[in-house]
C-alpha cells in the first residue's frame, strides 16, 4: 500500500432502546512495520473538535489511540476484556471492551478490518457495537 490512504469507519451501535449509526470518511497515513500497519488520522467531531487516530491492526489484534479533545486507547483482541481511561475536558470514565470478534484481511488493493465489541462505560454495560474498517490506497 502506498503512504496516503483513505481509511472509512463503518460503526454501528446497538443500544437497549435504538441503534445509532456513525460513517467516517478521512484520507491519512499508512506505514507497515513487520505485521503491523498503522494509520494516522484525523476525525471531526461534534463540536468542531479534532481528535487525532492511530489505529495499529496486525493479524491477532487492534489497537486505537486517540488524542486532542479526548484521549483514550482502546485493545481488541478476541474473547479478552480490556480496560483504558477515556479523558475528556468533563472528567475521566473507565471505558472497559469485551471483543467478541475481530477479523484482519489484507486483500490486493485493501485492508478491511471488522469487530464486534461490548462496550462499557463506568462498569456498565453501555452498547454492542459493530465496527467495519476499510483502508484503500488512494486513486
Amino acid at each position: 500500500m502506498k503512504k496516503d490512504v483513505r481509511i472509512i469507519v463503518q460503526n454501528i451501535q446497538r443500544y437497549d432502546d435504538y441503534t445509532d449509526k456513525i460513517v467516517t470518511n478521512a484520507i491519512g497515513n499508512y506505514s507497515r512495520s513487520g505485521s503491523s500497519h498503522s494509520v494516522l488520522y484525523r476525525e471531526l467531531c461534534a463540536g468542531g473538535h479534532v481528535v487525532e487516530n492511530r489505529l495499529i491492526i496486525n493479524p491477532e489484534k487492534a489497537n486505537l489511540y486517540r488524542t486532542g479533545s479526548i484521549f483514550t486507547e482502546m485493545s481488541f483482541l478476541n474473547g479478552e476484556l480490556t480496560e483504558s481511561d477515556y479523558i475528556t475536558a468533563d472528567g475521566d470514565i473507565n471505558i472497559k471492551v469485551r471483543t467478541l470478534l475481530y477479523q484482519f484481511k489484507i486483500y490486493d488493493d485493501c485492508i478491511c478490518v471488522e469487530l464486534n465489541y461490548d462496550l462499557f462505560l463506568n462498569d456498565k454495560f453501555t452498547s454492542n457495537n459493530a465496527l467495519i474498517i476499510s483502508i484503500r490506497d488512494i486513486a
